[in-house]
């Protein structure tokens, strides 16, 4: 069963792969592989090949820190965001980008990667202070803290948008709906050494996780410092979302609901679960990006794609999870 459902995820990647490079939907012919001109060439290598890439480091990032948030912090509605990482890293690049343009300083994208990753160090910090604060660095306090985090970047980040001009409204809307048109391969080539690093240690060292599921008690047992564990994943899983909100902004969904459907197809074994779910964030963010550039003619919003498409799933996995308990009427 796991097998065949191995090889039908295969094949559908590999579909995705080239419906994203070789088709344009319906409002572009679909791109011949073996005889392209050079315009197609061009469309192909220079415009879609870039937002391709963007997909599958995103997906993988996402769907790679969805997971560690879960498992860590033993919370199945844990996401990249909640922990405020997302929005504090919108926050410190939308500052950058507003101080560098004010001294008419060039924002290259050492600086915008720079910006993201202070902001996600800042997040991590903050919640596991204010965690200190709370007294213990349990779930349920990261994640309350990631709440107050979260919530007080949005209110800074509304009010600079509220202030902007036209275009920088445009610009920052456009970007924290999700968006890879700023992307290029100095870009992709800077955030990708961060995340093929990371994904590589967490698949080499995934055995760890399996051990999580045993509490933290029975975890030492075997000689695993928990707390140590977890704290390394949450930072890694932080760095990793940095990395997707640098590339595409604040895409949602893609870190909720891929680890969970992951997980109800191919089991909670982390030693299948963590490359697969490179496979699924890869694919999945690949066929939305598609979707956003071929539904229309004009190039939709990321995060509007996914919202549609993951709120109705998310009810649906609502559902299915509470209808047989007490009280479900």
């Amino acid at each position: 069963m796991q097998n065949t459902a191995i090889y039908s995820l295969t094949f559908l990647f590999c579909l995705t792969l080239y419906l994203a490079a070789f088709n344009g939907g319906i409002h572009i012919p679909t791109i011949s592989i073996f005889e392209m001109s050079e315009l197609e060439k061009t469309i192909v290598l220079e415009l879609r090949l870039p937002k391709i890439i963007t997909a599958i480091l995103v997906g993988i990032s996402l769907s790679i820190a969805g997971h560690l948030y879960q498992l860590l912090l033993s919370n199945p509605l844990a996401e990249p965001s909640l922990l405020g990482v997302s929005s504090l890293c919108s926050l410190f690049i939308i500052l950058g980008a507003a101080v560098f343009t004010y001294y008419n300083l060039k924002y290259d994208v050492f600086f915008l990667f720079l910006f993201g990753c202070i902001g996600s160090a800042f997040a991590l910090f903050s919640v596991f202070k204010i965690a200190k604060r709370l007294g213990n660095y349990s779930g349920s306090s990261l994640i309350l803290s990631g709440i107050c985090i979260t919530t007080m970047a949005s209110a800074v980040i509304s009010w600079i948008i509220y202030y902007s001009n036209n275009e920088q409204l445009r610009q920052f809307s456009m970007w924290m709906l999700g968006s890879f048109e700023h992307v290029n391969y100095s870009l992709l080539c800077l955030v990708g050494i961060f995340v093929v690093i990371i994904t590589t240690y967490i698949v080499s060292t995934r055995h760890h996780l399996d051990l999580i599921y045993l509490g933290d008690k029975n975890a030492r047992l075997y000689g695993l410092n928990t707390l140590k564990c977890r704290r390394n994943n949450l930072i890694l899983a932080s760095i990793l979302t940095a990395c997707a909100v640098t590339l595409g902004g604040m895409i949602t969904f893609i870190g909720l609901l891929v680890p969970h459907a992951t997980r109800l197809i191919f089991g909670h074994s982390n030693k299948r679960l963590v490359p697969l779910l490179i496979v699924n964030g890869a694919m999945i963010m690949l066929f939305i990006e598609w979707l956003s550039r071929t539904l229309t003619i004009y190039q939709l919003p990321i995060s509007l794609i996914t919202t549609c498409i993951g709120g109705p799933i998310f009810l649906g996995v609502l559902f299915s999870n509470f209808k047989n308990r007490a009280g479900y009427a």
